[in-house]
Formats: structure tokens, sequence, C-alpha cells
């Protein structure tokens, strides 16, 4: 930082990413070096961040409304930065303040919206000065937005002063290494003496924290609860965690990272390295884990509490790949679209830009080398779930990898990154460590999920459709050719993914959490009974538009060259529907099945 019309020359960083880490984050990896060069590029771009925050407010008449001028944010954070550059730099690089920053220049640019007024979420710039100057033992009087009665401060914790307005604001005094809110009412602020670093004291909340040890080192996490700036969108209430909920958060994260390090050495201590916020997010099932990270908040992920050591390690490998990815961004671009919706993803239920894309198979890449790296260290009753992982998500990565290198829109630095990521897929494929019978539930699940997806989002040439329909009724063959099929995305659709989830079941443990209610067709279909088609058919019965029933069908019919167009029938049995025309879902399957072009 400088000074505005200060006697100090400006000194703008440039970053050159050696080609080992370039090369070494294109094969999904990136040890302790690689993180911390990401780390040194990302504080370049937080302090131009701040600057654009603190230029923007100074030219938004009124934009902090009843608190103090940008000029004294500005004149602080510049003394603190001086006298301890380390300390101010850890503050400024805290994930929370990277998503603050990112959320304050949107609303500012009217691209993103508050729950109060402009300046409560421009002011926690003086919450973020207090902070500063606690670090670097300078004095300072300010004051701080309140939401809820309530003020944060990044990295280490919240106060709470009852009885306040919604919106309201609190005088804070830095003096003498305190920090201290309302200091000539409720006084509340961190403890003192001093005590644990995520200590509580009355009308005061300290971010708690995970420790442990991973690779050798000491590792120490924030496990956030209580920023507003926890999220990926607007800010949240603080949603504190009782101590059961704090000691299994504490257990798990120590049993993952042990994991993690037994299984491969050298990502626990990348990840040791780079991680440095978790943030709790609640309301997922039993069975499954909601995770998201932000390019604003490189070290920062959100989760809901993982239900054991295994898939808390792959979810810290999954947010950590797009931490990893989304500080390379900020520093190539790998590719240059659109942003249309139009790619099939293996893992989501909806189609993704290019950039979605890529994100995502940057982090299975990670996902499948965690597999690949665990199977030799599963106990032996989770080493054919272990198994059926690696070969699924080694498949769902390849056809993105592979639909990725076939997009002309990559530049040539994201087809050199493309290159590195599809250099690791060669080994996984000859890996013989999984039965076949493994194999073919993989391949199963992969193809289920491609045929669900394409029945969903993909619409046939509406010609084409009646076409198809009026040869139907004649009792003719298709002929002439079919056009492709155009993306559509029907979010609306309900998705249970029963099929898949009975499969998992019957690998897993049975204290594994509750699974979505397979129906009996779809128990038919997974057992490889003949009478699968027929139970598709009464569901197709009773609701002709139902997705799941029609993709059941589908692979019950075990017919390949339906697969390659599998949104056909339901589309083609809609048209006789409006015309008037009654017809077996099943006898609309076979017929497309042996009409040429399908």
């Amino acid at each position: 930082m400088q000074e505005d019309g200060g006697s100090a020359s400006a000194h703008a960083a440039t970053h050159v990413i050696p080609s080992a880490y370039f090369d070494d984050l294109a094969a999904g990896r990136g040890g302790p070096e690689a993180v911390r060069f990401l780390w040194s590029t990302e504080y370049s771009r937080r302090l131009l961040l701040l600057r654009a925050l603190l230029d923007t407010i100074a030219a938004t008449p009124g934009a902090l409304g009843p608190l103090p001028p940008v000029d004294t944010a500005w004149d602080i954070l510049t003394a603190a930065q001086q006298r301890t550059p380390e300390g101010f730099g850890e503050l400024l690089l805290h994930p929370q303040v990277g998503i603050w920053l990112g959320h304050s220049l949107r609303r500012l640019r009217h691209r993103a919206w508050g729950d109060g007024p402009l300046w409560t979420d421009l002011g926690h710039l003086h919450a973020v000065c207090a902070v500063a100057a606690l670090r670097a033992g300078l004095p300072l009087r300010t004051t701080v937005p309140l939401r809820d009665g309530t003020a944060m401060f990044p990295a280490l914790g919240l106060a709470r002063l009852p009885d306040r307005p919604r919106w309201g604001t609190a005088e804070v005094v830095v003096a003498a290494g305190r920090l201290q809110v309302d200091p000539y009412g409720t006084g509340v602020g961190p403890p003192e003496p001093p005590g644990t670093p995520d200590g509580d004291a009355p009308g005061w909340q300290g971010l708690r924290s995970l420790r442990t040890d991973a690779a050798g080192r000491p590792v120490t996490v924030w496990l956030d609860d209580i920023d507003p700036y926890r999220d990926l969108s607007e800010p949240l209430p603080p949603r504190r965690l009782d101590k059961d909920e704090l000691a299994r958060w504490r257990e798990g994260f120590d049993r993952a990272l042990h994991l993690l390090a037994r299984s491969d050495p050298n990502m626990a201590a990348a990840m040791a390295e780079g991680l440095r916020t978790i943030a709790e997010v609640r309301g997922a099932p039993a069975w499954a884990v909601l995770s998201a990270s932000s390019g604003d908040a490189f070290g920062g992920l959100l989760s809901s509490l993982p239900p054991d050591p295994v898939s808390f390690a792959v979810t810290l490998v999954h947010e950590f790949q797009h931490t990893k990815l989304g500080a390379l961004l900020h520093l190539l671009t790998l590719e240059r679209d659109s942003g249309t919706e139009r790619h099939y993803a293996p893992w989501r239920n909806d189609p993704r830009p290019l950039s979605g894309l890529l994100q995502g198979a940057y982090a299975f890449l990670g996902i499948t080398d965690f597999w690949c790296r665990y199977l030799d260290h599963a106990p032996p009753a989770r080493r054919p779930l272990a198994q059926f992982e690696f070969a699924l998500r080694r498949r769902q990565t390849q056809e993105a990898v592979h639909t990725l290198l076939a997009d002309p829109a990559l530049t040539a630095h994201g087809r050199r990154f493309l290159r590195g990521m599809a250099a690791r897929l060669p080994a996984w494929w000859s890996d013989g460590r999984i039965p076949p019978d493994l194999v073919a539930l993989a391949e199963f699940v992969a193809t289920d999920h491609r045929t669900g997806w394409r029945v969903r989002h993909l619409a046939p040439a509406p010609d084409d459709v009646r076409a198809l329909a009026r040869a139907f009724t004649a009792g003719a063959a298709a002929t002439g050719p079919v056009a492709g099929s155009t993306v559509v995305p029907d979010l609306a659709a309900p998705w249970p993914q029963a099929r898949t989830g009975l499969i998992r079941q019957s690998l897993a443990v049975p204290s594994d959490g509750d699974w979505p209610a397979p129906s009996a067709a779809d128990r038919a279909l997974v057992a490889g009974d003949p009478a699968a088609p027929e139970a598709y058919a009464r569901l197709l019965a009773s609701d002709p538009e139902d997705a799941e029933a029609w993709t059941g069908l589908v692979l019950a019919l075990d017919a390949r060259p339906l697969l390659q167009r599998p949104e056909l029938p339901r589309a083609v049995h809609r048209e006789l529907r409006m015309t008037g025309t009654a017809a077996d879902p099943r006898d609309v399957a076979r017929w497309l099945t042996a009409a040429a072009g399908t």
C-alpha cells in the first residue's frame, strides 16, 4: 500500500508463475511451495481489491453513512502494514475478508444486494481497521456498524450488544493491546487477560479453531460459525455450534487430516499450507455433504459436517482443488467462453458452462487421485466402496477432460493445462486393483447419470419428434436423419438418484446413513430382474413425464443405440399423447431402438 501523495515510490508486484508450479498444478497436485506462491499472488490481488474499494467508497457520496470517512481507514491500514507487514498480510488474506471485499465491491457496482443499508457492508472496513490496529499495537478510536446488535471483527470474534437497533453503530477503542466495543457502556471484547485464541467472554464470542498436525507440522484452521461474510452470497446471521457439534467437528477434522497424511503426505502438506477457514453449513442429509468455495476466499471453504473421516478428507480435497484453480485463474486465462450452460458434467444435475466444467473436472481430478491413493489404506469392510468410488470417479473425470479438450474456447494456456490433467488418466485406467464387477457397477452408475441428464435437459427438434410420432402411428419404420438435440435446462424435475444410493448402500457398512428410498422398479433394475421394464411402464402410466422412470426404462431395455439418444422416447411419447394416440412407453422405446439413426 502507498499513502496518497506520500514520498514512497509505487511498487506493483509482477507475478510470473514458474513452469514447474504450473505443470504440477495442471496435474492436480501443487506442493507447499506452489501454495505459498499462490498466497503471494492472492495478497497482491487483495491489495488491489482493497484499494479499489476505498477509491469507490470515496467517489460515492454518503456510502459510509454515519461512520467515519474513508481517509481515516486508509491512514490506519497504511500504518498497520508498515509496522507489522506479516500481521497485516494475514488479516487481509483471511478468507472472510476476501468475501467481504468482493461482496462490497459488487454492492457498490449494483451487482449484489444486502439485507441492510449499504453502509452496513462497507462499514465493515472499520472493523478490519480495528483488528489491523490491534495486531500492529496502534491506538485507534473508530465506529463500526452493527447487524442485529452484533459486530464481527475478522479472525478475532463477534461482539454482542443487546437492545440495539437492527442497523446501528458502536464505538470501538483499541489501546494497550486491548480491543473494546462500546467502552463507555457495555464494554465487550476478547477475554482479558488473553486466553485461547477462540476464547469467549460476556458479550463476546471468539472465533473457534480446529487444530491437528499433518505431514509433520501443526495445522490450525478457523471453524467459522459467526462471521456474516462466511457465505458466498449475502451476509448470514451467526449460528453458534453447541459443544457436542464443536467436538464432532474437531474430531472429524483431526481424523481426516491424519487419514490424508497417511495416504497422500504431499497433499496433506499443501493443505496445511493453504487451508485457513471452514465455514459450517447446515441442512445436509445424513448421507450427503454440502460444500462450496469461492475465488474471493482463497484458503477458505464451506461445508456441512461430513459423516466420517473419509468423506471429510474427500471434501477437503474437493474444495482445496477449487481454491487452487481459482487462484491460478486470477493469473492466467484458461478459456474464453460465452458462459452458456451447455456442457454435461458427470457429477452435476444441471448443465454447466465451460468454466464450471473446468472447475468440476479439476476438483474430481483431485478426488480420483485421493481414491486411488486411499485404496491401499482402506479397512477391509470399506475397500469395496473405495474401489467403486475410484472406478466411478476416474470414469467421470475422463469424460469431462475429453469434453474440455474438444472445446475450441480453451486458450493456449488452457490447452496446456488440460494436457497436464489428461496425462493423469492412463495410469488410473491401467490400475488393476478394481474387480470387474465393481468396474461394471461404476459404469452403470455413470451411464445412469448421463442418461438421466439427457432425458431432463435435452430437447429433440420438434419437427423430428412430430415426424417420428407420425411414423410410429402409421406402423412404419423411422426413416431419415434425426437432428441433434438442444440443451434446454429443466431444473424443476426431481432427481433422487435412488439407484446410485442403492448401489452405494450395498457396498457400505450398515451405519452409513439413510439413503433415498428406491422404487420397486429401481430395485428390479439394479438386481438385473427382467421385470424391470414392466415396473417402469407402470410408473409412467401414473406419470408419463417422470424423467426418472424414463431413465430407468431406457436402462432396463439395455438397448445400446437408445442410450445415445435417451431423450427421444419421452419426447415422442409426449407427442403421441398430445395427438390422442395411446402407446406403451416400452413399445415406443423399442421402436426407436430399431429405427435407423437413433
